[in-house]
């Protein structure tokens, strides 16, 4: 990060944090005190005659050749707050996740076949995609079934800048993080498959579904498309309507309702199907980015304007892995509620009741859940 990187982080001017920098003795705290808050660092790391380790650095997938990039503070933020989850998972869970599929180019040729395994051993089936009541739904069901074997999936909202998602990798306690800033759940359920893709890989890092420009993204993309919509089910799903060859952009937003998964995904995936010609991914880009913008991007809240109960809101940032693995510790007293609270920022004022919540649930209530994010 250069100097020009920094001030204008800091909204300072670049003479004036030069200065700032280099007095004598020693810069300021108070100046030291806005870098570190700016950069999620302890104070004292300025300090150290040694670069400590640090934190929130993972490669970015969405480069020709994936490396660590400058991230805003809210994104290094989840980051970190992912780490300590899986640190903390690591060193008192009981269970953790076993015999998940490996995804990789020498033991997967084919992606279509591998994406269908996946997701029969997810338990995700025909049936819960062609009847839940839309995207919405839908993505709760996906997002608990994949969590049911072993992965954590947490939300935190960070400029779409700097991705949509990514995954920590681990072979027993991964962790995926959906970014909530304006995705529709149609687009985070296309996130949430992509990043569980690097998991299957072993590859962290963070990403965005749509910059492909490495071959590893255009593999978890290839994946994400095959698990969402199989090529054996797309007729069903359809409910074999077979839509124009040439879509206009309601077509496509038909097709996205039925499918449960969003606008662009849909154009992508009926397209490599070959139920699109080529080329109608570019159209409706040009169509949408004509009438304003990517239609996935415009989710907004509703409802009755009272905030949600924090059980729920809970329950929609840190999901149900969380809430399985670290209640019946906090029952036990492996950890307590303060320690809870420093490693994965849940207050102890909500713990009890996200956890009965989140247990109370019935297979019946997920089909109308309806997680709304803080």
């Amino acid at each position: 990060m250069s100097i020009r990187d920094l001030s204008k982080r800091l909204q300072m001017d670049v003479a004036e944090l030069r200065r700032e920098i280099e007095a004598k003795p020693e810069p300021r705290l108070g100046v030291i005190g806005k870098i570190a808050r700016e950069l999620s660092l302890p104070k004292f790391a300025f300090f150290m005659s040694r670069v400590p380790e640090l934190n929130g650095a993972l490669p970015d997938f969405r480069s020709d050749q994936p490396d660590e990039t400058q991230k805003s503070r809210p994104t290094v933020e989840a980051i970190q707050l992912a780490q300590t989850v899986q640190r903390t998972a690591i060193r008192l869970a009981s269970e953790s996740a076993t015999e998940l599929p490996r995804f990789t180019a020498s033991t997967v040729p084919d992606i279509e076949a591998f994406a269908l395994i996946a997701r029969n051993f997810f338990g995700i089936t025909i049936e819960d995609q062609r009847d839940a009541k839309d995207a919405k739904a839908f993505y709760t069901l996906c997002r608990k079934k994949i969590e049911d074997k072993g992965i954590y999936v947490l939300h935190a909202s960070f400029p779409a800048e700097d991705g949509s998602g990514f995954c920590l990798a681990h072979p027993e306690h991964p962790v995926i993080v959906i970014n909530t800033k304006n995705q529709t759940r149609a687009r985070r359920l296309f996130t949430l498959v992509h990043e569980l893709a690097h998991v299957l890989m072993g590859k962290s890092g963070i990403s965005d579904p749509f910059i492909r420009k490495n071959a590893i993204e255009r593999r978890c993309n290839r994946f994400a498309g095959a698990f969402l919509v199989p090529r054996t089910f797309i007729r069903s799903l359809l409910k074999d309507i077979t839509p124009a060859k040439h879509p206009d952009a309601e077509a496509v937003v038909w097709v996205s309702r039925r499918l449960k998964i969003s606008q662009e995904a849909s154009v992508l995936r009926l397209e490599q199907l070959g139920l699109f010609e080529e080329g109608s991914h570019s159209s409706w880009l040009a169509i949408v980015k004509s009438r304003g913008g990517n239609p996935d991007y415009s989710e907004r809240g509703g409802g009755s304007g009272q905030p949600p109960p924090q059980e729920k809101t809970k329950l929609a940032k840190y999901g149900f892995r969380f809430a399985r693995v670290f209640s019946p510790l906090l029952a036990k007293g492996e950890i307590d509620p303060i320690n809870l609270y420093r490693a994965t920022g849940l207050k102890p004022a909500y713990q009890k009741a996200y956890f009965h919540y989140a247990k109370s649930l019935t297979s019946d209530d997920l089909r109308d859940l309806d997680l709304d994010d803080e």
